[in-house]
Order: structure tokens, then sequence, then C-alpha cells
């Protein structure tokens, strides 16, 4: 038999077993029908969270063309009707996790205090960093999803990728402005040195996932990237100073 077609017309209805788990909330006895309620409402935010973490894992191993529905339903060990309670399609549940890594990324994002007992603005520019850092770190299959070259999603997941890193590019915009009034940024064209601090991050993400893979080889010829905090303290050096040797050094 052959591969589903992900982009078919109106969901698959539900079947028996994707009710039984997932809709019907059997008799409780003598409990609460608030209790049941809860218990229920529990019960399905726990199955589409596991969903999600299905289909990250079958994404990042398949790559989201050769990626199916199939493939995600297999992985997450549900009925077929039970996916179909949560998403649509494959495109659905790419753009969910899209949306979450950027939400990820923002809570990561803090503005600079100049308030009383703030830390000096290069430490909270520095935590910054190392929060962007460890956020990727710690959910490295959905990072290495949306860092992946996007042509060969789909026209709307490539389209929702793309519209991922234009708002990353005006997160770093609106940094940089803030640098500059606080005169830790010299004046420059914001936009082009934004792009460019965009395209060496993202690149400098691409090879710290690739460090902590399964490829020996390439965990030995960058074992630079083998500590996420060393990373981000060296890209915040860099995207500072450049490669410029500091007073110190001459």
């Amino acid at each position: 038999m052959g591969r589903e077609r992900d982009n078919q017309g109106p969901a698959t209805p539900p079947d028996a077993e994707g009710r039984d788990e997932d809709v019907v909330e059997l008799d409780g006895g003598d409990e609460a029908p608030d209790g049941r309620a809860l218990r229920a409402e529990r019960r399905r935010h726990e199955r589409r969270e596991a969903i999600l973490q299905a289909a990250q894992r079958v994404f990042r191993d398949k790559g989201y063309h050769q990626a199916s529905v199939h493939d995600i339903i297999d992985e997450a060990r549900i009925a077929r009707g039970t996916f179909y309670l949560y998403f649509t399609s494959k495109q659905e549940i790419f753009s969910v996790l899209v949306d979450e890594f950027l939400r990820l990324i923002r809570t990561q994002i803090h503005r600079i205090s100049l308030e009383p007992g703030a830390d000096a603005p290069l430490d909270q520019l520095r935590a910054n960093f190392r929060r962007i850092v460890m956020t990727v770190v710690a959910h490295e299959e959905l990072a290495s999803i949306i860092l992946r070259d996007p042509t060969s999603f789909d026209e709307e997941s490539r389209a929702r990728v793309n519209l991922f890193f234009e708002q990353a590019l005006t997160l770093i915009e609106d940094a940089l402005r803030v640098g500059q009034g606080l005169r830790l940024v010299r004046q420059c064209d914001v936009h082009t040195v934004a792009v460019t601090a965009l395209g060496g991050l993202r690149l400098a993400l691409v090879h710290m996932l690739a460090a902590h893979g399964e490829d020996a080889g390439l965990r030995a010829r960058e074992r630079s990237f083998a500590q996420p905090e060393a990373v981000a303290e060296e890209l915040m050096a860099f995207f500072l100073r450049g490669m410029t040797p500091g007073p110190s050094a001459a």
C-alpha cells in the first residue's frame, strides 16, 4: 500500500479507538463532573503534546519533505483518528512547531534595563545570548528543523519558516537600536548588520547542534561547539568587537 497523501481533503473522521481515548470520558461513578472535565482536559493536553514531540522526531530524522502524517502516527503510537482530533495535516502541525519555537526564543530576549539595581547592560546582553543558545540546545530537535535550509519544505511551510526569520531579524534590529541608544553599539546600517548577525548566528547554531549529534568525526573537528555557554560568549564578543584585539592586546 502506498504512502498516504498529506494534502488530502477533509480530515479522516476519528475512528473508534480515537474516540474512546480522547473524546469519550467514561463514567467516573461518584466523581464530580468538574473533576472528570479537568481530567479529560489534562489528558487532551498531554496527548497533543505527545503528538507534537513525535512530529519533532520524525521531521528531524526524515526531513520535512519525506515525513508524512503516517510516520507521525506510527512514532506517536496512536490511532489515525486520534491524530485528526488535534491536527488536520502535516502542514498544520509544522506551523504549530514553528510558532512554539519563536515563542520560546522571544521569551529569552529581555529588554536592557537601566533601572537602579539592574545588572550592567553588557551583562544583560550576555545573559540574552546565553538564554538563546541554551534554549536552542534544550529544544535541539525543534531547532534542527527550523534552522535547516527550508527549500525542501512545501510552499506554505517555507513561508512560515521565512516569516520566523523575518521576525527574528526585526528582534535583532530592535536590539541594535537599543544598543545604540546606550552607546554599546556603534552607529551603523542597522539592517545590514542585523542580516549579517542573523546569518552568522544561524550558521553557528547549526554547527553547534551538529557537534551534539551522532557524527563523532564532526564532533572532533568542531570541538569548540561542545560547550553552549562558550559559544554564547564567543558570539557576543564577535558581534560587539568583531576580530579587533582589545586595548590590552596591543
